[in-house]
């Protein structure tokens, strides 16, 4: 999405939050013409918007007169069977934790109902067992085990392992978290996942309220309630119980084609993942922005800093990880959530999480080029200045000085590169394309000012002559043939790390 195209859509997204929802419609038809793309992708954000408060506000804050009448309907201190309602522990959109007592096997249980006013709805009654038919499916100690599927007075409920502990976001809010423990919880995390995904399943709504580690460190996924079975090989799909295009999710942690409504597979849970390690490491959301909007707009445009630039305790491998899981199409992310797991998890080797980058890679070769090609050019000033002071006169200045302001953007412009390319990585292609028509012009400039030199001082000065159309020569194969290899093959490697 170009940068005009997004602010059109966010003028026609904010003036149709100030619309009443029943003339919203009306107004789209006007604003968005015959523009079904435009239209398709404001409605997905208001969708999201409605759902979520847009970003990570609990439901009862963001609407509140949907809780009026809930305190009457408390299912606490009453019997459920074999279960005692002990209290309620947590609240989602359409959902209600209460933490319970099983009479029969004795243990505490976590029971997850529908809210009041939605158990009648039989559109999400269908959507929390299908939370529980694909939470059963899965076997694995990194996500919380589901013991049944009840229903007790008409009102649908799954019983589950009850987890106790504190949740990724309380942990978070102490600040930064040690590489060591980012690492372990990260690979726990991804074993998780991992399993969830073998099964067919996408998560769709992994963030940190969803993660849980309990006081022996194990670390657990929560709450798949807006998971999606992927049907197994020669079986017939479910019907869809959200229509197309349709946001679903948490807005902060979503992936660029959540929140786009477009189609969501594994590689979208990738991408929330990716979020929660950076913000684990750095301490810092990586798309935090001013406001709803902003935010979102990061999480499509902006790509993220290098870790390992602003915290010198994060190898250069797990920054890589991290980038590459938030890559903004999902091609360009882990081809599985195995391989991503298997490079996390061979970085708990002490020879590859201590082994340093190899000198020569393309990226190394491109910063070789650029310094050398900087400090060469203002090394030709030299002779430059001799020529000009052999010809003299206006002659002599109308060759130097356009030589000198060709040798003032060309290395100049090289340096910051090669500057960028060490320390803000992540802009390094922006940064590129914005000065690569300043270097050409000036490579351009400097070629022409060095043969005409060479031409002028040919018969009474035959080696300066001849050495400064070598280096002219040279820099015209070099910013034609070589450069663009380099910096295209140092581009590729940057975007694979």
């Amino acid at each position: 999405m170009d940068p005009e195209r997004w602010m059109q859509l966010k003028g026609i997204f904010c003036a149709a939050l100030e619309k009443d929802p029943a003339d919203r419609a009306a107004f789209l038809d006007h604003s968005c013409g015959g523009d079904m793309s435009l239209r398709k992708e404001i409605e997905a954000l208001l969708a999201g918007y409605d759902r979520d408060s847009f970003l990570e506000k609990p439901v009862r804050e963001a609407a509140p007169d949907l809780f009026e009448n809930e305190t009457a309907e408390t299912l606490m201190g009453r019997q459920m069977g074999p279960y005692t309602v002990k209290c309620e522990i947590g609240r989602g959109g359409m959902g209600v934790v209460y933490l319970a007592y099983d009479t029969r096997l004795d243990r505490p249980v976590a029971i997850k109902m529908l809210a009041p006013q939605y158990t009648r709805d039989a559109q999400q009654r269908e959507r929390l067992k299908r939370e529980a038919r694909a939470a059963a499916r899965l076997s694995h100690p990194g996500i919380a085990t589901v013991y049944s599927l009840d229903e007790f007075d008409h009102s649908v409920c799954i019983v589950t392992e009850y987890v106790q502990g504190s949740t990724l976001r309380q942990i978070m809010s102490r600040g930064k978290l040690p590489y060591d423990q980012v690492l372990d919880m990260s690979i726990q995390m991804a074993r998780g996942l991992l399993a969830a995904h073998e099964e067919g399943i996408v998560h769709r709504d992994l963030k940190p309220e969803n993660i849980i580690r309990t006081e022996s460190g194990i670390v657990k996924i929560l709450d798949f309630g807006l998971a999606r079975v992927e049907p197994r090989e020669g079986a017939a799909s479910n019907p869809r119980l959200t229509q197309s295009g349709i946001f679903l999710g948490t807005p902060a942690y979503a992936s660029p084609e959540q929140l786009l409504g477009s189609a969501v597979d594994r590689n979208s849970d990738l991408f929330s993942f990716g979020i929660m390690m950076y913000e684990m490491a750095s301490g810092a959301h990586p798309f935090k922005g001013g406001d709803s909007m902003s935010m979102i707009a990061h999480i499509l445009e902006t790509e993220v800093p290098d870790l390992s630039q602003s915290f010198p305790d994060i190898p250069r491998a797990f920054a890589r990880m991290v980038l590459r899981c938030l890559k903004k199409k999902p091609s360009e992310r882990y081809p599985s959530t195995r391989d991503l797991l298997t490079e996390m998890e061979n970085l708990t080797n002490p020879t590859v999480r201590n082994s340093p980058e190899p000198a020569s890679t393309p990226l190394w070769w491109w910063q070789f080029h650029q310094a050398c090609a900087g400090f060469g050019y203002y090394g030709m000033l030299y002779p430059l200045w001799w020529v000009k002071e052999k010809l003299g006169g206006i002659e002599g200045s109308l060759l130097f000085f356009p030589a000198l302001i060709a040798v003032g953007i060309a290395a100049n412009l090289r340096l910051h590169l090669w500057f960028t390319s060490r320390y803000y990585v992540s802009e390094l292609k922006e940064q590129r394309r914005k000065v690569a028509p300043w270097i050409r012009g000036a490579d351009c400039l400097f070629v022409f000012v060095l043969a005409v030199c060479a031409i002028r001082n040919h018969a009474e000065h035959a080696i300066m002559a001849t050495l400064l159309l070598a280096v002219a020569i040279g820099a015209a194969v070099a910013f034609t043939l070589i450069e663009p290899v380099t910096a295209r093959a140092a581009l590729e490697k940057r975007d694979q790390a």
